[in-house]
């Protein structure tokens, strides 16, 4: 093959363009698609080959019996037309960040993987109400050559199943928690204004806003920086006794729970030592451990705050007492202004004033108390996996009445939120964080479409700047 003709299939194909080939006829090269067609009758596979045109080295391809381009918008050319077109580019990225969790859903689920699947790739980017799941999954290529169906009756019944299916759901949370030896459990809150709801309960939230709500219990791995739990709890409960039953769930054994103050409670802590888990539970200011003197022998910096800091043993547990510089002054300046507003005495503010900037920590795991502090700080990951839960997934719209159909919904936000925590590591560890979220890196690559023709398949090209973010992800989603 002459070097020219070389050099123009190594530029189509390095644009994406795939089955061309070139055969020698007189000495002419000529251009065809060529791919291989599996009969199921014969159980064999066929190759199929459409002419596409002449190649010359000036003029490009010519069509037959034409001067001409074949790009020439009038020549007609001889590729079958396009039988469907659907976004490949950002399926490929969801398929690839998601194809570990892909076993674990059709052993826990057998009956209706290929609806969370479905569910969960068209609702990664925000919610869509079942009606439009059906039109917006018809949009993408079918990932693992799955065939759900998206009919709102059918994905109704999926959201039920799935939902009353606890079994199903700790096996996926079970599979989430390895490789996690920390894990940062918090509570947060959705409200519904559903009459038939029975998991919206009147209860307590810390906006003060009086509604019928429900309760989210949420673990997060810290080895791995994902979500590992999401457990749907009536309104009324109280965050002290949502613990021990999330345990239960997921069979904690060996773990170091990072919790807050809501979790403060002896029996608590007992239980969770009972179970041969560990615990970093700060304590509240009115609690009788600050009676207990533990001297500030030690100081270091967090950041750019002066941290002084001590530990004592305690029982068969340690304290850790810290008091934060910045904390302390800011603190003392609102006591002060509350005094001045007569909102408080100066004797109260005198009491208060003792413990300003201080933070005191209950655990049984024996560690310095820099290491500790550090651990504490990371339960800003908890709470922007709420944050994203919320806003960007939006999983707290609960439209349904049915608590069955509730939990599923919930489990669904769960999956996208680890799906979406995902892609959202891969931005980070290329260090794009200011110039993309992982909505933004899925629109960008939604670019890149896969064409069905009757008889084969064909990428469109990939965009120079697609190709680029590709590159800086590290990512390796389309040909060469």
């Amino acid at each position: 093959m002459e070097e020219w003709a070389l050099e123009w299939l190594k530029k189509q194909r390095d644009m994406g363009k795939k089955c061309l080939e070139i055969k020698y006829i007189q000495d002419k090269p000529y251009v065809y698609h060529s791919t291989s067609v599996y009969n199921r009758e014969t159980k064999k596979t066929k190759k199929v080959s459409y002419y596409i045109g002449r190649l010359t080295p000036d003029r490009g391809i010519l069509t037959k019996g034409s001067s001409r381009l074949s790009q020439d918008p009038d020549t007609t050319s001889p590729l079958p037309r396009p039988r469907s077109a659907v976004e490949y580019g950002n399926v490929k990225l969801l398929t690839q960040e998601f194809q570990d969790l892909v076993p674990i859903l059709t052993e826990s689920f057998p009956d209706h993987w290929q609806e969370i699947i479905a569910l969960v790739f068209t609702r990664v980017s925000g919610y869509l109400p079942l009606k439009r799941v059906r039109s917006s999954w018809e949009k993408l290529d079918k990932p693992y050559g799955i065939s759900a169906d998206c009919s709102s009756k059918n994905l109704s019944a999926t959201l039920r199943a799935i939902g009353t299916d606890i079994l199903g759901q700790d096996m996926v949370f079970k599979y989430l928690r390895q490789g996690n030896r920390h894990l940062i459990y918090d509570l947060s809150f959705v409200f519904s204004l559903s009459d038939n709801l029975s998991l919206a309960e009147w209860g307590h939230n810390a906006n003060e806003i009086s509604l019928p709500q429900v309760n989210i219990a949420l673990f997060t791995g810290l080895e791995t920086g994902l979500p590992v739990m999401l457990r749907p709890i009536p309104g009324s409960v109280k965050d002290i006794s949502t613990l021990l039953p999330s345990m239960n769930e997921l069979q904690l054994r060996d773990v170091i729970l990072i919790l807050d103050r809501g979790f403060v409670s002896d029996d608590v802590a007992n239980e969770i030592i009972l179970r041969d888990c560990s615990f970093i539970l700060p304590q509240r200011r009115n609690s009788n451990y600050f009676e207990t003197r533990v001297h500030l022998n030690d100081t270091f910096r967090y950041h750019t705050r002066l941290i002084h800091c001590g530990k004592r043993g305690y029982e068969n547990k340690f304290l850790y007492l810290f008091e934060d510089e910045d904390l302390k002054l800011e603190e003392r300046k609102t006591l002060f202004d509350k005094v001045e507003k007569g909102t408080i005495t100066k004797d109260e503010a005198k009491s208060r004033e003792k413990l300003a900037g201080r933070i005191l920590f209950l655990s049984n795991v024996d560690k310095t108390a820099l290491e500790i502090y550090e651990l504490y700080k990371t339960r800003d990951l908890v709470e922007k996996h709420f944050d994203t839960l919320k806003n960007e997934i939006q999983a707290d719209i609960l439209y349904l009445g049915d608590r069955s159909a509730v939990c599923g919904h919930l489990f669904v936000g769960f999956l996208c939120l680890y799906l979406y925590c995902k892609i959202l590591a891969l931005i980070k560890r290329a260090d794009l964080t200011s110039e993309y979220s992982p909505k933004d890196v899925l629109l960008i690559f939604s670019k890149v479409m896969r064409i069905y023709y009757e008889e084969f398949e064909q990428i469109t090209e990939v965009p120079k700047k697609v190709r680029e973010l590709e590159g800086k992800l590290n990512v390796n989603l389309f040909p060469k």
